[in-house]
């Protein structure tokens, strides 16, 4: 059972952060109040500008941050008021002196990369700005995650979870209930309309997938995945996301993996829910990894800029991916510079439909071609028409135009790509 530890609002309140710096005793209760107030009014009139979409999902994130600190303040605001002392009951978290220093400097770079944000957004126009504005409310949601992580290092709180945080999708009726039976009928669950028929076991009523299936966003097992067109070229571009760790509870943020092509890229990133401390003089942080039962391995993935997980990136990550496409579970431990540890497991269910989207997008085959596999592909293009050149076994841009050409006549998705699809419309057969 976990251990509790009694926190006053006295001292909850006394770690409050409010204007980039924590909260002191002296100051008025109701300036404290009319601030956060203010950042509050601030964000839901960004969520105001948009119907859905990330910078909307990024905004709503932020907005709870600022709900809970208002929660602790007006709770000491209220035992002071009635004279008696307000106690809060929360999870214990011990103390860490030296992570909260550390924090504290990452909070000041963070600060920085608001304003330069800020600055981007201001400046652009058109489709640039939307990419733009979705940074500024990433950098902001990121500074509101790490002034909790400050907190909890300095003080060793966990801070209440308030009803906002929780599971924002819509409760599900008992169908054994009365108000959902009349009589002489037998008991049947209705479906959420995004749930995905082939996982009947994966539980939809957690809140991304109600927010993907508004977006218009595709469901897979425990994937989502969007689809879009870049802002900077009209690229494909698509993110895949694993929600099979996802927890309603964490307030820290997300944990997730993701596969994804942008700009002709493509990448892994496991996001976590805590702040990493990045290794000195290094860019990147220690990886361990297991797929299904497979002996585990150990590797080096690139920080993220926003220190909260670690990628793969370019033609490695095309292989990682592919050698996941068959697999069922993924484990993944990331160590940070301070030598912790970050372990997540995922659920791969789906997993094909999301790598075919990314390997779709920027081009590549899911399949582990060699170069006679290729060389006969290209045989068979220049046989039913399609200049593919001299089959050299070197998949080049007359391979993928030729591709191209036969994928666009027989009405298939135009990748360019050997990809399974395309290669069973050639002909040929595709192993499981």
């Amino acid at each position: 059972m976990t251990k509790l530890r009694t926190l006053t609002a006295s001292l909850l309140i006394s770690t409050c952060l409010t204007a980039g710096a924590v909260a002191q005793e002296s100051s008025p209760l109701e300036a404290e109040i009319v601030a956060i107030d203010s950042q509050i009014a601030e964000v839901d009139a960004t969520i105001a500008r948009y119907d859905a979409g990330l910078i909307r999902m990024l905004a709503e994130s932020r907005r709870e941050a600022l709900l809970l600190l208002r929660t602790v303040v007006e709770a000491r605001q209220a035992a002071e008021a009635a004279g008696a002392m307000i106690e809060i009951t929360v999870p214990a978290v011990e103390p860490d002196p030296e992570r909260a220093e550390q924090l504290l400097g990452e909070m000041a770079a963070q600060q920085q990369r608001v304003e330069a944000a800020e600055r981007e957004a201001a400046s652009a126009g058109g489709l640039i700005q939307a990419v733009a504005l979705s940074r500024v409310e990433t950098e902001k949601l990121t500074l509101a995650q790490l002034q909790m992580a400050y907190l909890q290092a300095r003080y060793g709180i966990a801070f209440p979870v308030t009803p906002t945080m929780m599971n924002s999708a819509p409760p599900i009726s008992d169908p054994t209930s009365p108000a959902a039976m009349t009589q002489g009928e037998e008991v049947t669950e209705t479906a959420l309309p995004w749930a995905d028929p082939d996982h009947p076991d994966i539980d939809y009523s957690l809140a991304p997938f109600e927010q993907a299936h508004n977006a218009g966003d595709q469901i897979s097992g425990w994937w989502v995945i969007n689809e879009e067109r870049a802002a900077i070229d009209d690229s494909p571009s698509v993110v895949a996301i694993n929600y099979s760790a996802y927890d309603a509870r964490s307030f820290g943020g997300l944990t997730a993996l993701l596969a994804q092509c942008r700009e002709g890229d493509t990448s892994v990133v496991f996001v976590q829910d805590d702040f990493l401390i990045s290794a000195m003089r290094r860019d990147s942080f220690d990886i361990n990894y297991r797929i299904d039962s497979n002996p585990a391995q150990s590797t080096r993935w690139n920080e993220l800029t926003n220190n909260k997980g670690a990628g793969l990136f370019g033609s490695a990550s095309e292989g990682f991916l592919r050698g996941l496409y068959d697999a069922e579970s993924f484990f993944i431990r990331l160590t940070d510079g301070n030598g912790r540890r970050y372990d997540a497991e995922f659920d791969l269910a789906g997993i094909q439909e999301a790598i075919e989207a990314v390997a779709g997008a920027c081009g590549w085959s899911t399949l582990d071609l060699s170069p006679d596999d290729y060389r006969a592909i290209q045989t068979l293009l220049n046989a039913g028409g399609f200049d593919a050149g001299t089959p050299d076994g070197v998949w080049g841009n007359g391979s993928r135009n030729a591709m191209r050409a036969f994928q666009e006549q027989s009405g298939l998705p135009i990748t360019g790509a050997a990809d399974r699809t395309t290669l069973e419309a050639l002909g040929v057969q595709v192993g499981e």
